[in-house]
């Protein structure tokens, strides 16, 4: 793609954790913890349970995610970046395998949050999770 395509696009959708954040989560870690197998994705492992028995580890991993966000860092040039695209007039947004609670919180302990109109912040609870495209096409609709 060329510098000028990229100049010219007026919708940007990021990601979150180490893309715009320095990236902290130990999935294997946090699998682990949940009891979830080795080398499972966490969100997959936990759809794929019954209701029941996925909710409290639902509850949980929220708990742990909502720890790591607390003490979120900006990435290496992510504040200059949005800068510059907020003044370009451009519409932001993030689409994250978080939930849109712990979304809010990594922005706002990284001091990213004042680039993001919060309806622009969509996370699993609001369609289904990356790498389906769901949340995009949301976005861009709303857009």
């Amino acid at each position: 793609m060329s510098l000028d395509r990229i100049a010219a696009a007026r919708h940007w959708v990021f990601d979150l954790d180490g893309t715009l954040t320095v990236a902290a989560h130990d999935f294997d870690a946090i699998g682990a913890e949940l009891g979830l197998p080795a080398g499972r994705s966490i969100l997959e492992a936990l759809a794929e349970m019954p209701p029941d028995e996925a909710a409290p580890l639902v509850v949980r991993l929220d708990a742990i995610e909502l720890a790591i966000a607390r003490e979120s860092r900006p990435a290496e040039g992510a504040g200059l970046l949005l800068s510059a695209l907020r003044a370009a007039g451009v519409d932001l947004g993030i689409a994250t395998r978080n939930s849109r609670a712990n979304a809010l919180e990594t922005l706002r302990a990284a001091g990213l949050d004042a680039f993001f109109d919060p309806a622009a912040i969509l996370g699993r609870d609001e369609a289904p999770p990356k790498p389906r495209p769901d949340v995009i096409h949301r976005l861009l609709v709303a857009w």
